[in-house]
């Protein structure tokens, strides 16, 4: 056996022998690799049998019984209802009595027609009533019918200077406000529109037309009414003789939206006349032609 050649420096420790013998010998590192796959394939059998035994502490299966039928109490037995007594009450007696003298004139004026009549053998107590009603505040005193002076009136001079000196009442006003203007149309806003329908004053019946420009609102923020929006109303007709304009109600108004407002404004013209104007059939012929062609023929 050959004498191995062993190199050390001085003052250093050298190389074991285990070692070295460990790390030249590839047999004993094959045997370790394989002791490690053998100890991992057993232990990954043991996992695979512990999972596919069955436990023992399992719960049993929990079995509910549920109520097939409503519950009924005990039938309590039925006691029998005494009646009530009969109470009569006291019948009370009619007794007639004779009639009387304000009992024989009370009939007598139910059985009177009633007659309405004016009160014309004094009508000048009623005329002296009403002036001095109507004119309080005057300096005129009507005079007595047979008496011209003033004793036969019912007030003296005090009274009278007292009824002189009574002011005339005079019935308050209140004034408002529109609240809130964006959403108010004002009275005596014009609204111009283009009728959409002929109007024929021979039979009564419905009318529309449309507006042709946007609506402001009373303080001229908001569009209430937008242009194109329909308003609908109803006209009567018999003209009478010498009228040459048909009044139109406007009833109801529908904006492009679908918005519904209701109006109830009379028609008027660009100069703010009532009524709307037109052509006037006079029918002048039905009524003269007759004439006319009789006195050609005659």
């Amino acid at each position: 056996m050959a004498e191995e050649e062993i190199t050390q420096i001085p003052g250093e420790r050298a190389e074991t022998s285990a070692g070295g013998r460990l790390d030249n010998n590839p047999i004993l590192k094959r045997g370790a690799v394989a002791l490690a796959i053998v100890v991992f394939v057993a232990f990954a059998l043991w996992s695979m049998r512990g999972q596919d035994k069955p436990s023992d502490g399992a719960q049993p299966e929990r079995v509910v019984i549920r109520q097939t039928t409503d519950f009924e109490p005990a039938k309590e037995p039925v006691q029998p209802v005494a009646p009530l007594p009969q109470v009569q009450l006291p019948t009370p007696a009619v007794t007639e009595q004779a009639p009387t003298d304000d009992g024989k004139l009370l009939d007598a004026a139910r059985r009177a027609p009633v007659i309405a009549y004016g009160g014309e053998k004094s009508p000048a107590p009623r005329r002296q009533d009403q002036d001095a009603a109507t004119d309080q505040a005057s300096n005129y005193v009507p005079l007595g019918a047979n008496t011209g002076g003033f004793a036969s009136q019912g007030e003296n001079e005090d009274q009278r200077f007292n009824r002189l000196l009574m002011p005339t009442q005079l019935q308050g006003s209140r004034a408002g406000t529109l609240g809130n203007r964006d959403f108010i149309v004002a009275m005596g806003t014009s609204i111009p529109c283009v009728l959409e329908t002929a109007l024929s004053s021979d039979q009564p019946g419905f009318t529309s037309c449309v507006i042709n420009r946007d609506i402001l609102s009373d303080n001229g923020r908001v569009v209430l009414m937008e242009k194109g929006t329909q308003v609908v109303g109803e006209y009567r007709g018999g003209l009478r003789r010498g009228q040459k304009r048909l009044f139109v109600l406007w009833n109801r108004a529908k904006t492009p939206k679908g918005v519904i407002i209701t109006l109830a404004s009379p028609a008027t013209d660009a100069l703010g006349r009532a009524g709307v104007d037109g052509y006037v059939d006079t029918h002048w012929w039905e009524r003269f032609g007759s004439a006319m062609l009789l006195s050609i023929v005659g």
